[in-house]
């Protein structure tokens, strides 16, 4: 061979071991971030679903509103094994809002909103690999926020007057407890990855969240989201 053909011949080589090598380092990158002892964050947006009072339905009595809103969502974990990691979640729901004509010309404009602060169990089920499918399961607090407005209809008044709408009241945030579960899709390797994932939420419901829903509470919330993952 001549030392023309043998130094093409080698760059040939060389050029087809690196796509093989970068490949083989994003693994190895991967593997040594998801460690006992690693860390990561993660962040995005999030659509969640609850039943509900609809818009312009009758209630008898106040019904908390449902309905489908986006909302976001930041956590952030710790690798407690290779395959195992606890991590803290700080998410918002969107506005649910509904009006509620009742009794006596009086009709109710509702609007209720959730936070959640919760810990999770997160299962790597395989941690070195480009996808990773992680079940997650926990517990969370949930503060219910609700605002009120009352509107009066009075049909005798002029049409400028016969609607007469009171202040929007604030109320007192109420917390419950939650259980937590769903699961999420890693997909990527090295330090950042696309995390889709799916959630199901179950909460109690005590006496005072009772008081102001007297007419029924979601007890179930469905929902999903896109977030971004950096490991550290």
């Amino acid at each position: 061979m001549t030392a023309g053909k043998e130094t093409h011949v080698r760059g040939l080589a060389a050029r087809a071991g690196v796509p093989a090598l970068a490949l083989l380092a994003a693994t190895r990158g991967a593997a040594a971030q998801e460690r006992p002892g690693g860390v990561y964050v993660l962040g995005g947006v999030t659509i969640s679903h609850q039943d509900g009072a609809a818009d312009g339905a009758s209630q008898i009595y106040i019904t908390a509103p449902g309905g489908t809103t986006a909302g976001w969502t930041i956590a952030g974990g710790v690798f407690v094994a290779r395959h195992v990691s606890i991590e803290g979640e700080w998410s918002w729901s969107g506005a649910m809002t509904a009006q509620e004509p009742a009794r006596y010309g009086m009709t109710y404009v509702e609007e209720r909103r959730d936070r959640v602060l919760g810990v999770m169990v997160r299962i790597h089920t395989r941690p070195a690999g480009r996808i990773d499918v992680e079940p997650v399961a926990g517990v969370a607090a949930v503060a219910h926020d609700r605002w009120s407005t009352t509107e009066t209809n009075r049909p005798w008044l002029p049409p400028d007057q016969a609607v007469d709408v009171g202040p929007r009241i604030r109320y007192d945030t109420l917390t419950g407890a939650a259980f937590v579960s769903g699961v999420d899709v890693r997909i990527g390797g090295g330090r950042a990855a696309v995390v889709p994932g799916f959630r199901v939420r179950a909460v109690t419901r005590g006496e005072d969240l009772v008081a102001y829903y007297p007419g029924g509470f979601p007890r179930w919330t469905i929902g999903g989201g896109v977030c971004v993952r950096v490991d550290f």
